[in-house]
């Protein structure tokens, strides 16, 4: 996963100034795997809206 210096900037600008940091550390995880997740998404990667929920609510909770 790659994240650019102007969207870990953007992280960094909307945190408190004092943080804990497992939580920027989660911050960047989840803002990277989101872009990777929109990357693929458009790339026609990811799976069908409607055959993903299908799946999921067939599922035992």
């Amino acid at each position: 996963m790659v994240i650019t210096k102007d969207k870990l900037q953007h992280i960094l600008d909307e945190m408190p100034e004092k943080m804990d940091i497992e939580e920027v550390f989660d911050k960047i995880l989840l803002s990277a795997k989101i872009e990777q997740a929109l990357l693929e998404s458009q790339q026609g990667l990811g799976q069908d809206w409607n055959d993903f929920k299908s799946e999921w609510l067939k599922e035992d909770l």
